[in-house]
């Protein structure tokens, strides 16, 4: 299929962009965002979209149009519904656009933001493909929301705080106002937590240690023998070698052996697979360890092109 996906920023793009290309999907982004307050803000998801795209190689169509009085005029009267008017105005521009240039179908990445009304831009979508005849692609894209931070982080992207219009602006600083010391404090401490997620040093360790573990409950024989090896090798090698890029000597020894971490774990997933088949019982195992080594993957192949393209020495 032939999709117009709608792109509200370049962080909820990095997962729905991976999943309808593993389905084998032609993508064409799609920028219309016009009510993002204030313009200066608006100019920042702009621009990191158009990084984002010229790294990954993304065609993005970009209408670039800021129409923050219409927006008021729409739902100052009727706030309450100010998401449906937001969602149906870019949904609907993405729809028409998908139809008159002949696309297969149109979605959009908000259906990876876990602060969306989810079941609302669902029903706007299925609304918008039946009134102008062309089918809307739903997936559940909020699956992939850790993978997109992670990504986004490695890369450098602009990262906004609040969804965009100006009552979530206004909302975010008065819920700031409100919360309490004990708050703040629990806050801080989720924080601290997630840092602990985003330690690469720590997941990749992580990482060889589970697989370690895993080989330790396969039966021993002539088939299993050479992979575990195998795995073992690949699985414990990304982390040796993660910890190598974070103390390399130069730029060009870094990309180097983040370029062995991203090949270490690509070797991960191989041999998980060839387990996976000599061991059906171990079904669930395998592919728990193999998302893990594809995400790795990811990440070390994101970090590889954003230094490549600060035109590090190769």
């Amino acid at each position: 299929m032939k999709i117009l996906l709608h792109i509200c920023c370049a962080n909820c793009a990095i997962y729905p962009l991976e999943r309808l290309k593993e389905r084998g999907d032609e993508v064409v982004g799609y920028f219309f965002n016009p009510n993002i307050h204030p313009y200066q803000e608006y100019q920042k998801r702009l621009e990191s979209l158009r990084r984002y795209s010229e790294e990954v190689g993304l065609k993005v169509v970009y209408r670039d149009e800021y129409l923050l009085e219409e927006f008021l005029k729409n739902v100052s009267h009727r706030v309450e519904e100010r998401c449906q008017y937001c969602y149906s105005t870019r949904l609907e521009a993405t729809a028409r656009e998908a139809k008159e240039n002949s696309f297969d179908g149109f979605s959009t990445t908000l259906l990876q933001s876990t602060h969306q009304n989810h079941q609302l831009i669902r029903e706007t979508g299925d609304r918008l493909a039946r009134e102008i005849g062309i089918p809307f692609y739903y997936e559940d894209f909020r699956q992939g929301w850790r993978k997109g931070v992670e990504v986004s982080k490695t890369m450098g992207l602009y990262r906004q705080q609040y969804c965009g219009c100006i009552y979530s602006e206004k909302e975010r600083y008065l819920n700031q106002q409100k919360i309490s010391n004990a708050k703040v404090q629990s806050s801080k401490e989720i924080q601290s937590t997630n840092r602990k997620i985003y330690d690469l040093e720590e997941r990749t360790a992580k990482f060889g240690e589970h697989v370690i573990e895993f080989m330790k409950t396969l039966e021993r024989n002539e088939i299993n023998r050479p992979l575990i090896g195998q795995l073992v090798d690949a699985g414990t090698s990304v982390g040796a070698n993660y910890m190598e890029a974070d103390g390399a000597e130069s730029k060009k020894d870094f990309r180097h052996k983040i370029a062995i971490c991203k090949k270490e774990s690509k070797e991960a997933k191989h041999w998980l697979r060839m387990i996976r088949k000599a061991n059906p019982s171990k079904g669930v195992e395998c592919n728990k360890l193999w998302q893990e080594a594809h995400e790795l993957t990811l990440i070390f192949s994101s970090i590889y092109l954003s230094k490549k393209s600060q035109n590090f020495e190769i």
